[in-house]
């Protein structure tokens, strides 16, 4: 079997729509993140996908995973600090939306709660998803 254009890795995330997560800061802070969508994107042999600015060009049909996350702020004290706030619904979104490859959007998580993603979250990726569709917008 011949090896795919992505790296295995771009085809998995271990957590699901609507995952509120933890990460830790260089300062040792904590932020609460939220996992809006998955989208599972085929590319045709000869398509291509802006990563990181960066223009690849598939030499053979394959698909990868985009991770859409928001991000917050880094305002809690502990992991437990966040966990509570997780669960009360209060948070400070500083990203509102970020379209990520699932290694940099699972890389330092801790799962801390689950949230329905509500339609006022998806504004961003709405207009990326769009951005992205027409050749505009690229991935993280």
């Amino acid at each position: 079997m011949a090896q795919g254009f992505f790296p295995d890795n771009y085809k998995t995330f271990p957590f699901k729509e609507g995952d509120l997560l933890a990460s830790e800061s260089a300062d040792g802070r904590y932020s609460i993140n939220k996992v809006l969508r998955i989208d599972k994107v085929i590319l045709k042999e000869g398509n291509s996908i802006n990563i990181q600015g960066q223009i690849f060009e598939a030499s053979s049909e394959d698909f990868l995973l985009i991770v859409s996350m928001s991000y917050g702020d880094n305002e809690f004290d502990s992991l437990d600090e966040a966990k509570s706030a997780a669960n009360l619904g209060s948070w400070t979104v500083k990203m509102g939306h970020i379209p990520n490859r699932p290694p940099g959007a699972a890389m330092g998580q801790t799962l801390i709660g689950h949230q329905t993603v509500s339609e006022d979250e998806l504004v961003g990726y709405k207009h990326w998803l769009e951005a992205f569709k027409s050749g505009q917008a690229g991935v993280y």
